[in-house]
Formats: structure tokens, C-alpha cells, sequence
């Protein structure tokens, strides 16, 4: 299994985040006993066009930890979400009843794909309602060439993850007891939008939407944007109201943006629930890495930051 958590074993984790115009990562290490923050040990960006082995050596050299295990997000075109009724199977054939109920879903033989899945679990709050699962695939020759660009840069790829899980990581650990959470972060290429309850992940968006618009565009453009991503978000609540009640939404939490844009002010203005801005200082131990406090820095790690939370859960 590829991107299912994994608890205990490593003391934390190194996340690599190989965006399309430099590479970032980030050590994390797991709270101790007395369940303090993950502790951001190094972090670093190589500035490389390409996700190639001269540069991810480069990038260890910044970042490695001893004993730290590395993960990867794949990049968001390198991989597919689906939501599948959840397969009335025994565990152990329910990754090949996963992989058959694929084969009409993609462009490529299933033989060809890498499949892992989660549970969306609302057996214990809604019996009746029909149990579903996130089915995650990638081509197996995408898994390799990423491995194979560890090996090359004589590192071991421990885990494949995906950017929705890497974003459930940290909304988990914001979660309040009994609170369904909302997670809105935006990056150069789109809008992820997420809802966790007690650290699943129940509910994902993605809605590309140029930064640069936001940015750079004129008014009316930049309120088309923002008007896109308000409806997706009340969408997703009125779903989420309608067929998981038991998800009672408190917060929409806006992850740090790597721009100064007015996103959060136009959500406050257009939904019932409050919009918060996300500083990670409220989740990760920064003292040994003060380089991660301004805004735009947290935004630019958020998804390797996200990633190195792997198997450490919830707050709690």
C-alpha cells in the first residue's frame, strides 16, 4: 500500500513536493509522549523545472534527517480519485474488488494501474446509507519513475502520497472534538477544497483556477474566480447537510495563501459558517525553522509539510 497512513516506525517523515517550477521539502518530526507539535526539523527548495535525481540529491543534502522515512504527493495530473460503493467483500479481496470496479472508469488497462483506496466512513452514523470509498490510481509506470528518481539520487522512496491526504493531515490536526472541518488552500494551479470529520477525509474539490487571475487579472475576472470557488463551496455544504448531517460543519479554514488575495473576505461575505485564515505555527513546532513563519513560505510547503504528517493523525 502506497499512500494508506502508516503509524509508529520512523520518527518522522520527509515530504517532497516537486511543483512545476522548483522542488521543496520538509522533515517533520512526531510528537513525543506529551503530544506537543510535529516538530519541522529542516526544510529547503531547489529551484528545478523538472523532478530529476541531480536535484533531489540536492535537495537531501538540505532536508535529510537520520532514520526519517521520504514520501512523495504525486503531482495532481499523475493520479485519479474515485468515489466507489464500497465493495460488499471480505478485507482481504477487497483490493482486487476495488481494482475490477476500475476497469470502466479508465483511459488505460486496469492491469496497468498502482490502485490503493480509504474508506469514507459512514456506516456508524448513517447504517442505512450505502457505504462508499476513495479508490486512488496511477499508472504503475508513473510509480516507478518516481522511485526509480529516488534510487537514482541513491535515496529509498518509502511512500507515494496524494495532495488531498497531504491537506487531511493538517485539517485533521485542527479538527475540535465533534467538528466536521472545512479546508480551502490555493496554489498556482487551483483551488483544493476539503472536508475532514475526526481525520477522515469525507469530501474533496478541486477547481482549477490560475493564481494569477486572483492576482494579476481585472476585477471583474478575479470576481468571477472568486465566485467560482464560493459556489463550490456551497455546494459542497448543502451536500454535505443534505446526505451527512451528522458532519456538522463549525469552520471553513483558508490554508496560507501564497499571494495576497481577498478569497477569505469574499467566503465570509457568502456563507453561514465562519472563515478562518490558517497560520501553521498553530500546528507545527517552526523554532527550528523561523523561515517557515512568514505567510507565503507556509504556502509555498503546505502540501510537503501536509505529506511529512503521515500516520500521526489526530490532535487529540
Amino acid at each position: 500500500m502506497w499512500w494508506r497512513v502508516k503509524k509508529g516506525g520512523a520518527p518522522g517523515w520527509t515530504g517532497v513536493d516537486p511543483s512545476p517550477d522548483a522542488m521543496c521539502g520538509a522533515s517533520v518530526r512526531m510528537p513525543g509522549a506529551d503530544r506537543g507539535k510535529p516538530q519541522v526539523v529542516k526544510c529547503g527548495t531547489m529551484s528545478e523545472p523538472e523532478f530529476g535525481a541531480g536535484g533531489l540529491a540536492q535537495l537531501a543534502r538540505k532536508i535529510a534527517v537520520s532514520q526519517f522515512q521520504w514520501t512523495l504527493p504525486l503531482a495532481r495530473g499523475d493520479y485519479k480519485m474515485v468515489v466507489l460503493p464500497e465493495p460488499a467483500v471480505k478485507p482481504a479481496e477487497m483490493a482486487e474488488s476495488v481494482r475490477w470496479s476500475l476497469g470502466t472508469v479508465l483511459e488505460y488497462p486496469v492491469e496497468e494501474a498502482a490502485v490503493d483506496w480509504m474508506p469514507i466512513p459512514t456506516l456508524k452514523h448513517v447504517p442505512q446509507r450505502q457505504p462508499h470509498l476513495y479508490a486512488v490510481v496511477a499508472r504503475n509506470e508513473v510509480i516507478r519513475q518516481r522511485a526509480e528518481t529516488f534510487r537514482q539520487a541513491k535515496m529509498t522512496l518509502h511512500a507515494v502520497d496524494i495532495r488531498e491526504t497531504a491537506q487531511r493531515n493538517i485539517a485533521a490536526r485542527l479538527e475540535k472534538p465533534g467538528e466536521a472541518l472545512g479546508m480551502v488552500a490555493v496554489n498556482a494551479q487551483g483551488v483544493q477544497i476539503t472536508f475532514t470529520f475526526e481525520g477522515d477525509l469525507y469530501l474533496d474539490r478541486f477547481i482549477e483556477a490560475p493564481l494569477a487571475t486572483a492576482v494579476a487579472g481585472d476585477n471583474e475576472s478575479r470576481t468571477r474566480m472568486f465566485e467560482r470557488i464560493t459556489l463550490q463551496v456551497q455546494r459542497s455544504l448543502d451536500f454535505l447537510h443534505r446526505t451527512l448531517s451528522f458532519m456538522r460543519v463549525g469552520r471553513i479554514v483558508m490554508a496560507p495563501l501564497p499571494a495576497p488575495i481577498a478569497l477569505r473576505e469574499h467566503l465570509a461575505q457568502n456563507i453561514a459558517e465562519s472563515v478562518e485564515m490558517l497560520d501553521l505555527a498553530s500546528v507545527f513546532d517552526f523554532s527550528l525553522t523561523p523561515e517557515l513563519a512568514p505567510e507565503e513560505n507556509q504556502a509555498r510547503y503546505f502540501v510537503a509539510l501536509g505529506a511529512a504528517l503521515r500516520g500521526m493523525g489526530a490532535a487529540r
